[in-house]
């Protein structure tokens, strides 16, 4: 038995809804269900119904994938066993909390690598672009009349300040 349903796990979105907020398809949507990934309410004529926590859920889900994280690997961060706390709420137990923090260490190692790769890969295309810049503004002033003698004149004469 669970506690007193709060404002967040009141389902109200329905799955068009979602869909359009999160830029996901219907099928997508019903994949994550049949998945586990999430289980929205159903109304009275058995429409889904998500809730703003299984919105959020399916927000992180959407960011995980878009990350390149396999969709198993989700599952397994999703479905850790739980226990009753003392206070009668669902928690993780401890076994779920270690695999839960190698799992996520785990995926956060990659997500750094993958950033650090991405931040390299900007600082060499904004080289890229200053030599490309270079090279062009060197091209118009030629197609404008400069000679080769005066444009290299002052590139010396920029280099000595």
């Amino acid at each position: 038995m669970t506690g007193p349903a709060t404002p967040d796990d009141i389902p109200r979105y329905r799955v068009g809804e979602v869909a359009a907020r999160l830029g996901l398809t219907l099928r997508t949507l019903k994949y994550y269900e049949e998945l586990g990934l999430v289980t929205p309410g159903r109304s009275g004529s058995r429409y889904r119904l998500y809730s703003e926590a299984d919105v959020a859920r399916l927000e992180r889900v959407r960011r995980m994938r878009a990350l390149g994280l396999s969709l198993d690997t989700i599952r397994a961060t999703f479905s850790q066993p739980q226990e009753r706390d003392p206070e009668g709420r669902q928690v993780l137990t401890p076994e779920a909390l270690q695999a839960l923090e190698t799992d996520l260490s785990g995926q956060l190692a990659v997500l750094t690598q993958r950033i650090t790769a991405a931040e390299r890969e900007l600082r060499d295309a904004r080289a890229l672009r200053r030599d490309l810049e270079r090279d062009l503004a060197y091209v118009r002033r030629r197609l404008s009349g400069a000679q080769v003698g005066e444009l290299l004149r002052e590139t010396e004469a920029g280099r000595g300040e």
